[in-house]
């Protein structure tokens, strides 16, 4: 078996933290194929057919996870013992779940030291922070090689992962390796943030939607002119917004680009000097937020759609209905991202989901880790994910005649005083950390008819997302260790300059200026991180 090895980097942020962890040399606990706990009785791996029986042992069970906290489940309750879901899965399954959950800010700090000391939970969620990558993990030691187990005992995991090929290509390593669990949607979901624009202002100025760089540009002069909007268009501190949206009619973004299987800097093209120009262009005329520099990285500043400060922003769906909420009269609907002839299709806006972000991963040396599988295995059951999506039939939801979820009071009205959306994160699993058969369709129940059409204007026939690298493309430990020690670097310089193009303090139309820019992230080994990112697209294809 293998010596689990130290993590230099996950030392070093260790000792800049200042606080010393161990990392000794201890033996791996993967073992390739156990007995398992069903019923309380030991059965071999050979034997065990996915058929969950409850509950999965007869003397109760405690494992520990690692689980990071959510901001939402933490308004509605003090701990995750608290959730009914957890609460009613021990019941069912006769495992308790002991939580280790970091202070909210510190978790890469808390997962770094977890991993660095060598003691790991029995689960641990968002585990795709390890951070030289899932087949170091399991090289290393830590994570179980889940690979032996699909067939048992997460049997019914791996029949809704072989139902779909991109589940196939998205849950394994490049050696093929199963390292994590994810989660695996019902249904394909399609992008839930885009550009948003207030349609009342268009109907009361008499102005059509714009889907041209140039309509926006005279649409947002007008809400400067006639509405006295202090940042027409509002935009994130990147100098773009999360997915490129803005800049996806040049056919770049910010970052690296997968164009017709060949990783391109969009950053460092022409392409993106044509669109810092218009943005500079945009700034100069009092278009954009003055200050978006100094705003978030992801979303705009709120409150200047609040204040009617803005009348174009960036923001998610499910965003809009609060916006009217703030602003009587106000009528927000997506907007699509700008074209620079109105015939053109886009490459880039956020992708479509199948899989949500997190995963969860097993350690190698627990002592129940066959259990755990099992545990999380249910969850990928008609029964288990039912659980997980709509809470316990007959208290939060029924199935009608026609075999669809209809949801009880316990959730429309609940008799504790809570939302809707705080009825479902109380009363079924939190969303985006522990994996299952996920139903996103369920927040549907918080979305108007309006607003859900936000998928139909952001993912139209000709706003596409094939240039989007794919989240599944990963590096090796070696070649992650070298391209972030070139393109942290990078990343922080580009994104400083080409604010600095878009508000003026650099001239984007002196070359000399451009061809310095170039030439300065050209040294900084940019040309190495795109063979790197270019080997890592090319693996990822041939999965």
């Amino acid at each position: 078996m293998k010596k689990r090895q130290c993590i230099s980097a996950l030392l070093v942020a260790a000792m800049l933290t200042g606080l010393v962890a161990g990392c000794g040399e201890k033996e791996s606990g993967a073992d390739g194929a156990g007995g398992a706990v069903a019923g309380g009785t030991e059965v071999a791996a050979g034997d065990f057919n996915g058929d969950i029986k409850l509950p999965l042992t007869d003397e109760p069970v405690t494992l520990k996870m690692y689980i990071t906290s959510d901001a939402n489940y933490f308004l509605v309750k003090n701990d995750y013992a608290e959730s009914e879901f957890f609460q009613e899965m021990e019941r069912r399954t006769g495992v308790h779940i002991e939580f280790d959950v970091p202070p909210s800010g510190e978790e890469t700090t808390a997962f770094n030291l977890m991993i660095s000391s060598g003691e790991l939970p029995d689960m641990i969620c968002m585990a795709q922070g390890y951070p030289d990558g899932m087949d170091a993990a399991i090289d290393d030691g830590y994570y179980l090689d889940l690979t032996p187990y699909l067939d048992t005992y997460l049997y019914n995991y791996n029949q809704v992962r072989q139902s779909d090929p991109y589940f196939m290509k998205n849950s394994v390593t490049d050696s093929g390796r199963a390292a994590i669990i994810g989660i695996l949607n019902t249904e394909k979901q399609g992008p839930w943030v885009g550009m948003q624009i207030r349609q009342d202002w268009l109907d009361e100025l008499g102005l059509e939607t714009p889907t041209t760089y140039d309509e926006l540009e005279n649409v947002l002069t007008q809400f400067k002119e006639k509405k006295g909007c202090y940042a027409p268009l509002a935009m994130s501190s990147n100098g773009n917004y999360v997915f490129g949206e803005l800049a996806a009619g040049f056919g770049v973004t910010g970052d690296y680009i997968n164009k017709d299987g060949t990783v391109v800097a969009g950053f460092a093209t022409d392409e993106w000097r044509a669109y810092l120009t218009k943005m500079n262009d945009w700034y100069e005329k009092g278009l954009l937020d003055p200050d978006f520099m100094t705003d978030s990285p992801f979303f705009v500043d709120t409150e200047l759609v609040t204040t009617e400060q803005s009348g174009v922003w960036y923001s998610m769906y499910t965003m809009a209905a609060m916006y009217e909420a703030s602003v009587p009269g106000a009528v927000v609907k997506a907007l699509p991202s700008p074209k620079l002839n109105d015939s053109d299709t886009l490459h880039i806006r956020i992708p479509d989901t199948y899989m949500a972000a997190g995963g969860l991963a097993i350690s190698a040396d627990s002592e129940h880790k066959e259990l755990a599988m099992q545990w999380i295995d249910y969850l990928f059951t008609e029964e288990g994910a039912a659980l997980a999506n709509y809470g316990i039939e007959g208290e939060t939801f029924n199935y009608n005649a026609n075999g669809e979820v209809e949801w009880t009071d316990e959730i429309l009205n609940s008799s504790e005083g809570l939302t809707v959306s705080q009825a479902l994160i109380a009363k079924t699993l939190v969303p985006s950390q522990i994996p299952s058969h996920y139903d996103w369709t369920r927040e549907l129940i918080l979305v108007n008819e309006k607003d859900i059409e936000s998928y139909d204007i952001w993912a139209d026939d000709t706003h596409l997302d094939d240039w989007v690298i794919p989240g599944g493309v990963s590096l090796t430990s070696e070649e992650n260790v070298e391209f972030t020690s070139y393109n942290a670097n990078i990343s922080t310089y580009s994104k400083e300059a080409s604010n600095q193009f878009i508000s003026g303090v650099r001239d984007i139309e002196n070359d000399d200026d451009w061809n310095d820019y170039i030439s300065t992230i050209e040294d900084m080994g940019l040309e190495r991180c795109i063979e790197l990112k270019q080997a890592a697209l090319e693996r990822y294809l041939a999965r």
